[in-house]
């Protein structure tokens, strides 16, 4: 199901949602209390105007509570809003690869210890850097020169067309590499075009060799005509039969119709994002990962999303690098209505831009579909 993208902007709903509830509490109890009472009362007062009165004051006095406990949680829901929110932009920060991350904790409450647990992590994680470059620096497997040739070999260095639609993808290369590939299949039937991202799940030699098999595998069966479907049915049969148990791959499929698109995903847990009217949504297929069973259960988890498409809609589809980099969906929302061109040159530009003069720490997959024509 699609859902709004969300931004780490959204400290006020906490705060909005809060007082709302609390609000609504306070006015529901003031109005109990008030038929209680006056209930209670009327039968001692013989007088209706004196009745009147007391119904005007206990619904000015629940209206009153009402606000107050309104005001009461919105000053809360701010706090705590604004305090999970730090702890969230520390654990980006992590995610995005840096590890000098200060996370203001104060107090002793659920919060507080959450914030300090990142602290801890961020700070073992610097020790952990720390101390391997002192040992002359592990490279970690992805980083590793001949690693990323043998990716970007097959990288394309272009999308063919699709009629109808203007298509594009990059790659943006980050310090600590990556393992990700992507590609557009065009195939004799137009139903049959299909834009793919495949990346490892996991680290190590194992991971590349399992990554690789993929991609190649997925990317020949695609080839020959095979549906999505098919294709990643014959991709899991492939590493289940030849890699070690637990090994396994994660893919991404949109499959490019006249009509709109379809997405499938095995084991993916990055959305498809639809950018339209200004708003992002999110939207996400069910899967197995690629090489984790013998076939049966693969094939019955697979559950696609199609997209109904229209002049002027456009879907982004990307690694997981490219969903933790800060402010992404704020550029997609902002350049979306431009030309496919102009719209990968500024996002990626500005992505880039934003990673400083060290440059992005992981390599950002953004592949795009766009619908030809105005909205």
């Amino acid at each position: 199901m699609a859902r709004k993208g969300s931004s780490s902007k959204s400290r006020g709903k906490l705060a909005r949602n809060l007082a709302l509830g609390t609000g609504i509490a306070g006015l529901l109890g003031g109005l109990l209390l008030t038929v209680a009472l006056v209930n209670n009362l009327s039968g001692a007062i013989d007088d209706p105007a004196v009745v009147s009165r007391g119904w005007q004051v206990g619904l000015g006095l629940s209206a009153l509570l009402a606000v107050l406990s309104a005001g009461t949680g919105w000053v809360l829901g701010g706090k705590i809003a604004t305090r999970i929110t730090d702890v969230g932009l520390g654990v980006s920060k992590l995610g995005r690869g840096g590890s000098e991350v200060r996370v203001r904790v104060a107090g002793d409450d659920e919060v507080a210890a959450l914030g300090r647990a990142v602290q801890f992590l961020a700070t073992d994680l610097a020790e952990l850097l720390r101390g391997q470059d002192e040992a002359g620096g592990v490279a970690h497997v992805s980083m590793d020169p001949q690693v990323r040739q043998l990716r970007d070999k097959v990288l394309p260095h272009g999308l063919g067309g699709v009629p109808g639609y203007e298509v594009d993808g990059a790659l943006g290369a980050g310090s600590r590499g990556g393992l990700d590939y992507f590609d557009l299949v065009i195939g004799g039937d137009p139903a049959q075009t299909v834009l793919y991202v495949v990346s490892a799940e996991g680290h190590g030699a194992l991971a590349v060799f399992a990554c690789r098999l993929a991609r190649d595998e997925l990317h020949r069966a695609l080839g020959t005509g095979a549906t999505p479907r098919k294709s990643l049915a014959h991709v899991n049969k492939v590493l289940k039969n030849n890699l070690p148990a637990g090994c396994c791959a994660k893919a991404s499929l949109l499959q490019i119709t006249e009509g709109g698109a379809k997405l499938y995903q095995a084991g993916a847990r990055s959305p498809l994002l639809i950018c339209q009217r200004g708003e992002v949504l999110e939207l996400n297929a069910e899967g197995l990962a690629l090489g984790l069973d013998d076939g049966p259960v693969f094939e019955k988890s697979l559950r696609p999303q199609e997209v109904a498409m229209s002049p002027g809609i456009r879907l982004v589809l990307g690694n997981d690098a490219l969903l933790r980099q800060e402010g992404v969906l704020d550029l997609l929302r902002q350049h979306s209505p431009r030309h496919t061109n102009m719209f990968m040159n500024m996002v990626l530009g500005s992505l880039e831009q934003d990673a400083g003069d060290d440059g992005l720490r992981e390599d950002v997959v953004l592949l795009t579909v766009k619908k030809a024509g105005q909205e």
